[in-house]
């Protein structure tokens, strides 16, 4: 279901505004439905195929990076006086992990088996090879990427769905680029990478495309381009993006909630009501379903930078009944983010 911005904001009910998707969940090899499943790599099954902002529970509160796991973000001092760390953020996070060569494998063996008309030429595996050792390092010695490449790109990421996936995990990476990000997400092409990402996020696609789709989406706010795109399809994106709250996959649950986090970041300093009652209505409604705890710290996080130093949005999410649906979290403890987190939110809305 979409939300709309049509309905008068003061007189929206909970129970309309908020409603649960509820949906059969299905088990999905590679990706799974149950604990054991929730963290292994779509290629091999095995490890964490994302960033060490989702692996980093067991990292010391306080001492690491609540995102990424990295830095000093906090002291124990601070959190016992409650010095916010947390929230306003408005700088866009992202999902960095790579791994270059374990991606070209998979391709290469999905390539193998594909039906005659969508084998990809040995020219065309190099290109992207070569165009992926470019975009995984920030720094790299390597030219930066070429409009074939990048087009290139563009039209392998319409492979079968089936075998999308590594294509879509070099897509990921790639809009971090500024030259990636420029030319996918400028005002031509834009809207088409949008639709794309869009179809491979229905709420019956496959788990993995639906996984990249969004994490493709969170990085693409790294670039200017990106972050305009964004906010321009903001309600067609949020809106479909809710929807998969209701698949049984936590690491699709943090990117959802990091997807919502960055938006609202973007948001934080601008008076648009509508855009932020969209935020807080995802976010909400994902809380509903949510039980990763890291997707839940960051769906917090965006409830704060949504509300913080805006009065008229913090107003809207008390009538909406915020803080009587995430106090239950105010007392977790492991991770202790959380809980301080939560906290913090409730500070800001009374």
């Amino acid at each position: 279901m979409s939300w709309t911005g049509s309905l008068i904001i003061t007189e929206i009910s909970i129970s309309c505004l908020f409603i649960l998707v509820t949906g059969g969940s299905r088990y999905v090899p590679g990706l799974g439905n149950d604990d054991s499943g929730f963290g292994a790599d779509p290629f091999t099954g095995a490890g964490r195929y994302i960033p060490g902002s989702s692996s980093n529970e067991s990292a010391p509160s306080g001492v690491a990076d609540p995102f990424t796991g990295r830095g000093a973000y906090s002291s124990a001092a601070q959190r016992q006086t409650q010095t916010n760390v947390y929230f306003p953020k408005t700088d866009g996070v992202t999902f960095e992990q790579a791994n270059a060569p374990q991606i070209i494998a998979k391709l290469k063996e999905l390539n193998e088996g594909a039906p005659q008309e969508h084998k990809l030429s040995e020219e065309t595996m190099e290109s992207l090879e070569g165009l992926l050792l470019v975009v995984c390092e920030a720094n790299s010695p390597e030219p930066p990427p070429t409009i074939q490449q990048i087009s290139l790109l563009w039209k392998v990421s319409h492979w079968p769905e089936e075998i999308v996936f590594p294509v879509l995990d070099i897509l990921r990476l790639a809009v971090r680029h500024p030259q990636v990000n420029e030319s996918l997400c400028g005002e031509a092409e834009g809207v088409q990478l949008c639709n794309h990402l869009l179809s491979l996020m229905r709420p019956e696609g496959r788990p993995a495309n639906q996984l990249l789709a969004l994490r493709t989406l969170c990085n693409c706010f790294s670039g200017r381009h990106g972050r305009a795109l964004l906010m321009s399809q903001r309600e067609t994106i949020l809106s479909r993006a809710a929807d998969l709250a209701a698949v049984c996959n936590k690491n699709i649950h943090i990117a959802l909630a990091t997807l919502v986090l960055n938006y609202a970041g973007c948001l934080h300093s601008q008076p648009d009501l509508e855009a932020k009652a969209q935020c807080l209505s995802v976010a909400s409604r994902a809380l509903e379903t949510v039980q990763d705890k890291e997707a839940i710290f960051r769906l917090l996080v965006a409830l704060g930078t949504t509300v913080a130093l805006d009065q008229t949005a913090q107003d809207l999410a008390r009538s909406l009944g915020v803080g009587s649906q995430i106090s239950r979290y105010s007392t977790v403890s492991e991770p202790s983010k959380v809980g301080e987190c939560c906290q913090l939110v409730l500070k800001a809305l009374h």
